[in-house]
């Protein structure tokens, strides 16, 4: 681990986003981050991928995709009765 506030993580997944994308995150209480979660609005909706960190140790630090949630702007809640 170095001594800077950030590490470098590569998004591995499906989509282009994640086709190897090199980020800088941040460490949470001087570790890495287990998940991550980007969050991008396209059009009306609000599109949320998660991501879980590999178990890769040397940097760039691997993270797969997990699942997407789509959400449109404006829409109404789906709450069971």
């Amino acid at each position: 681990m170095s001594h800077s506030a950030t590490y470098r993580a590569v998004l591995f997944g499906p989509n282009p986003i994640a086709a190897g994308t090199e980020v800088e995150l941040e460490y949470i209480d001087g570790q890495y981050r287990d998940v991550i979660v980007l969050e991008e609005i396209e059009d009306t909706e609000t599109i949320t991928r998660t991501y879980k960190r590999g178990r890769e140790t040397d940097e760039p630090i691997p993270y797969r995709f997990v699942e997407e949630d789509v959400a449109e702007a404006g829409g109404e809640a789906d709450v069971p009765n």
